[in-house]
């Protein structure tokens, strides 16, 4: 109620603040009816009249008044307008932030509109001074002075508009742009899973371009339109209120055209950027695989497969352009109409000396004006149905709720110690009813190191992802340091702890800021000390730049093993309390992996280290292993322990051994 009253209060105050004025206004145009309009004819005639002056300063003032009012009114009609438009509700918070801005480019509209207003009056006070035979070259000159002047002004505020209400357009773009990548990276993997980046980057670019467009041109045309129309209009009336009437006569129709078309280009223009986001996702993925694509010949049909998709966006392009394509044109003919209904009715009636060359010279001139209102319909609608549709698009992004959520008291663990169980831990992704673990119960205790080990696709990197709290699991069923994960503060949790992933992924950065990333103040020598434990630092070194090299997108510049000797330096460099290798050593040969091993002893002591590997060698030191088979700890113990269980584990070192003796034997892997 309190809220309502307050909205009554402050209607009441705008429409107070430029109802007087008006009031004012009125009364002097009343009281100066006479000596100012018997001799429109000449700006002299008006500038000699009875308080001439006195009128435009008071009259000049009460305008500006009223402009302020009428800002603050038209400003508060738009936003309301939008507010109401459930799509729009992500728009209204920037447009507050930034209505300062916008109200004072709205005020520097206003003059333009007002020094463009007063140019055909001008013109009509010439031309009937020379149709009446009453020019002079001093007279002429002073019209072109003025006309300059008035030029100068609306080149003036023009500026002014555009740099403050187009700026403001900018800052929203930027603060949406910023609100977008802050969502995305507050989402955990599994959305990652589920969306493709074609998607994501079409929303980064089109669509929030769209609604920028929405934000910035389309309310100056919407503002401009109004007001220039209105004006016109009113101006055009009080030249000849029943050739004006003939003007009106086609705007029905502009109205129909408006609901007709306006729909339609909304839709439309919503299944271009569908489509333009499955082509951005086709390229993306075209250049990620361009060497596998080389490597099976595959150039062709990635090329067939691309020009399918490229002709689905021209097509649904050109389906949106035969819509504007039409729209465009019949404003145009409406217009046109609106222009022979002027030079049928208004030609004879200057023929017949019942309206001066001045005021038809006027009448059209504000008709000339009156059109960008007009064609500015066509353009509004455009822009108004673009950027709700693409305001909707990232309304999907803006409404996503974090799936994994800290509690409101979370726990802090600093320093984190490093010890893990799993108390019955049951786990399946979204949307799967086949479990990937069962019942799951392990501990590891703080400072040791453990291994994970078991077939292909047996959940080894999820359990680490779910260490980390990648994944959300129920209540009660992982424990860090014996506080439930679910409870800890997640950004204090996860900075204690290095992981170096399945998958390396290296920024398009120099190998020492890669290095660094974890941990961008390190100096240079500590990140160098990393990389000399990873058995990364010779090779390093042998670059024409060394650790200033650029690795190229994702690493492309560096092999397999080089990239994941990168990738644990960068994890050591942070010195974590617990550190996590998946399958990290995989593509280095045995004998760097002996290297590496031997160098993380020393590293290792005093910090809870867990090794995933599908290769014995680099999993037989650790203090406890664990084999995961079909969604359960199918054994677990040292190394020997298991040797000697003769089970999945044993099994996997006498394949390995086998491998490797007939590898001595041939040279090659049989």
């Amino acid at each position: 109620m309190k809220r309502n009253e307050e909205n009554k209060n402050r209607a009441f105050a705008q429409i107070t603040q430029i109802a007087v004025p008006l009031v004012v206004l009125a009364g002097l145009v009343f009281a100066y009816w006479r000596p100012l309009f018997a001799e429109y004819s000449t700006m002299r005639g008006i500038m000699a009249a009875k308080g001439g002056a006195g009128f435009f300063i008071i009259g000049g003032l009460t305008l500006l008044m009223m402009s302020i009012g009428l800002i603050q009114i038209l400003y508060s009609l738009i936003v309301g307008l939008l507010r109401k438009i459930e799509v729009f509700r992500t728009l209204k918070p920037y447009l507050w932030k930034y209505s300062i801005y916008y109200k004072l480019g709205l005020f520097s509209l206003i003059f333009v509109n007002g020094f463009q207003l007063i140019i055909p009056q001008i013109t009509r006070a010439a031309v009937n001074d020379m149709s009446f035979g009453r020019a002079t070259s001093d007279g002429m000159l002073k019209y072109a002075m003025i006309i300059i002047g008035l030029a100068l002004g609306v080149g003036i505020m023009r500026f002014f508009w555009r740099y403050l209400i187009i700026g403001s357009s900018r800052k929203i773009e930027f603060d949406l742009r910023n609100r977008f990548y802050q969502t995305l990276l507050s989402m955990s993997v599994r959305y990652f899973n589920n969306t493709k980046v074609g998607d994501l980057m079409a929303l980064a670019t089109n669509d929030l371009d769209a609604v920028r467009m929405m934000a910035g041109m389309s309310i100056v045309a919407l503002f401009d339109a109004f007001f220039m129309l209105v004006a016109s209009l009113i101006l055009m009336a009080t030249i000849n209120w029943k050739l004006t009437l003939f003007v009106l006569i086609p705007m029905p129709f502009l109205s129909l055209i408006i609901v007709k078309f306006g729909s339609q280009l909304h839709d439309r223009f919503k299944l271009v950027q569908d489509s333009f986001a499955k082509l951005t996702d086709k390229a993306q993925e075209t250049y990620s695989g361009i060497r596998v694509i080389k490597a099976y010949v595959q150039e062709k049909a990635e090329m067939d497969n691309f020009q399918v998709l490229n002709d689905d966006y021209r097509w649904k392009n050109m389906q949106m352009v035969r819509i504007w394509g039409l729209f465009d044109p019949l404003i145009t003919f409406v217009i046109g109409i609106s222009f022979g209904l002027v030079l049928l009715f208004g030609g004879d009636r200057v023929i017949l000396a019942n309206m001066s060359m001045g005021d038809y010279v006027a009448f059209t001139s504000y008709l000339g004006i009156a059109i960008w209102p007009m064609i500015a319909i066509g353009w509004i609608t455009n822009l108004y149905q673009r950027g709700k549709a693409s305001m909707g698009r990232l309304n999907e992004v803006f409404d996503l709720e974090p799936d994994i959520a800290e509690s409101e008291t979370p726990v802090v663990l600093d320093p984190l110690k490093g010890e893990i169980e799993f108390r019955g831990l049951s786990f399946s992704y979204e949307g799967d009813s086949e479990k990937v673990f069962d019942d799951v119960s392990l501990k590891i205790e703080a400072g040791s190191t453990v291994a994970l080990v078991g077939r292909t696709g047996s959940g080894k990197t999820t359990l680490l992802r779910i260490m980390l709290r990648m994944f959300d699991v129920p209540a009660g069923t992982v424990f860090i340091d014996g506080h439930d994960i679910r409870d800890l503060q997640l950004e204090t949790f996860r900075q204690q702890v290095g992981m170096v992933p399945q998958e390396t992924f290296l920024f398009s950065e120099p190998i020492i800021d890669n290095i660094k990333f974890g941990k961008p103040d390190a100096p240079d020598s500590e990140a160098l000390e990393m990389a000399k434990i990873a058995q990364i630092y010779e090779n390093i070194m042998e670059f024409p730049q060394a650790f200033d090299t650029m690795v190229g997108e994702r690493g492309v510049s560096l092999s397999g093993g080089q990239k994941q000797r990168v990738a644990i330096a960068r994890a050591l460099l942070v010195k974590p309390s617990i550190l996590m290798l998946d399958d990290a050593l995989s593509a280095v040969d045995t004998e760097t992996e002996e290297n590496i091993l031997n160098e993380l002893k020393k590293f290792m002591r005093d910090r809870t280290n867990i090794i995933v590997s599908h290769r014995i060698s680099t999993v037989k030191n650790a203090d406890k292993i664990f084999v995961i088979d079909k969604g359960k700890i199918a054994e677990e113990g040292t190394h020997d322990d298991l040797i000697a269980l003769n089970g999945i584990y044993a099994d996997l070192d006498r394949r390995q051994k086998l491998e490797k003796m007939l590898h001595d034997e041939n040279g090659t892997v049989k």
